[in-house]
């Protein structure tokens, strides 16, 4: 017996997660498979307790998990926890509309998996395209149990020589402001690997000082930056004004902390205190941020800013952290997002504007498509719980905005959607970090100055 279950978060398109939730089942019902179902959409903590309580009951042998939406992990490790049996994850796409993500799915898979790895699970995932199962062998050797056979693992690069020529000799110290959000253990670190492993002194940061910096800023440099943005932006006079003026008092909060602590990046704990407490979004000042070479890591992401960091050191360009929210297995292309933090020269030509939070609805965020060129992708990883450097080559392409913030269609050099696999099931976590240009020789000198492995795709 299969159980079937699906989960959500209400903060996206509920209504569109329904619709994909209900054709997944009539595609489910045409398996040769016996299985019961919790039907209840689980959107919150009291919909888990009752959905582990009716498989309680049940006698699963497996578990089938529609991410109809982006959620965080807490709900489905505790699952993994109770059942310890197989789990099948099934992503949903979305039309790439240049309108607001409804769903992010493929991101919350790929949260999952990380967390359930770090477990020592072995989860398996599969995407579900135009009504249809991709690779649909999967889920039926999944049903069957049969073993898959591919080696889908990420590939350690060896024979690394010691590295005398020090890149990075300077200890750095990154700002932590705020804590992760409840159930991101993507954004887990270890303090002593941070201090003793990568050079980092960490400085943490309440998010109430941040808070209380920024609405000490003076009018009059509000006003200057505010002009400097409409320069830099289209559609800014659309945004309501308050909201505006306190998201710009957010980065001149972050300069003034960033020049009294000397910090030469941060970690900040973006949602949900930001919008709820102080009124406006962080992602515009966060971007400002990276503009200005001062990497700004979102949902308090420590390992995520370092590879940022270490991105810019290198290469003395501006760098990102992105989720991957969208792969099409037939152009084999991916999409790369986030809600509004690139730096403004990452932009293509004549596409930046300035816009709201896509699900929060409150400025600023910057509004743009990547610019087309070949990139570096990198993360300091603590996937399967093992220090390591993941590195891989890319190329944006020339496309409009896939999604409402930022965001650029990428390709690998070769193989992306089998790429992808790798790095989903060797439990790689939700944020990676790029910058233009190909610095792949700088990151393995680096590696071997650090004694930290190489893996890649």
């Amino acid at each position: 017996m299969i159980g079937y279950l699906a989960l959500a978060r209400d903060t996206f398109d509920i209504n569109y997660a329904l619709d994909k939730k209900n054709k997944f089942e009539k595609f489910i019902n045409i398996l040769d498979i016996k299985y019961t179902q919790f039907n209840e959409l689980i959107t919150n903590d009291e919909a888990g307790k009752r959905a582990i309580n009716y498989f309680k009951k049940q006698n699963c042998t497996k578990f089938i998990i529609a991410q109809t939406t982006f959620t965080d992990a807490k709900f489905i490790t505790s699952f993994a926890k109770i059942f310890k049996k197989p789990l099948h994850l099934i992503s949903f796409k979305e039309p790439r509309t240049g309108k607001r993500l409804r769903l992010n799915s493929l991101c919350g898979v790929n949260l999952a998996m990380h967390s359930l790895i770090k477990l020592k699970y072995n989860p398996e995932f599969s995407i579900f395209v135009n009504d249809k199962l991709f690779e649909i062998e999967n889920i039926n050797k999944f049903i069957k149990n049969k073993k898959n056979l591919k080696n889908n693992k990420l590939k350690k690069i060896t024979n690394i020589k010691k590295e005398n020529n020090l890149i990075f000799s300077k200890k750095k110290n990154l700002g932590l402001i705020g804590k992760r959000p409840e159930g991101f253990f993507t954004c887990d670190y270890d303090n002593n690997e941070i201090v003793k492993k990568l050079n980092y002194n960490l400085k943490k940061i309440k998010l109430e000082t941040l808070f209380n910096i920024s609405k000490k800023i003076n009018s009059k440099d509000i006003a200057i930056t505010k002009n400097q943005i409409k320069k830099d932006l289209k559609s800014v006079s659309k945004l309501n004004s308050s909201e505006l003026n306190k998201s710009i008092s957010i980065f001149h909060g972050l300069e003034k902390i960033k020049n009294e602590n000397q910090i030469d990046a941060f970690a900040i704990k973006c949602w949900p205190e930001m919008f709820t407490q102080f009124g406006c979004a962080s992602c515009g000042p966060m971007a400002m941020m990276n503009e200005k070479g001062v990497s700004s890591a979102c949902e308090a992401d420590v390992l995520g800013s370092i590879s940022c960091d270490i991105l810019n050191k290198i290469n003395n360009k501006p760098s990102l952290l992105v989720d991957i929210v969208d792969c099409d297995p037939k152009t084999d292309t991916l999409v790369f997002w986030h809600c509004g933090l690139a730096p403004i020269s990452m932009a293509k030509k004549n596409t930046a504007s300035a816009t709201v939070h896509s699900n929060r609805r409150k400025a600023l965020l910057h509004n743009f498509s990547f610019k087309p060129g070949k990139i570096t992708i990198f993360r300091v990883s603590k996937s399967e719980n093992k220090l390591k450097f993941i590195v891989l080559r890319g190329e944006v392409l020339n496309k409009k905005n896939s999604f409402s913030g930022t965001s650029g269609v990428v390709r690998f050099e070769k193989n992306t959607y089998q790429k992808l696999v790798r790095l989903f099931s060797s439990g790689t976590e939700h944020h990676l970090a790029f910058t233009y240009g190909d610095i792949y020789s700088d990151i393995k000198k680096l590696s071997a100055q650090l004694e930290i492995p190489i893996y890649t795709a």
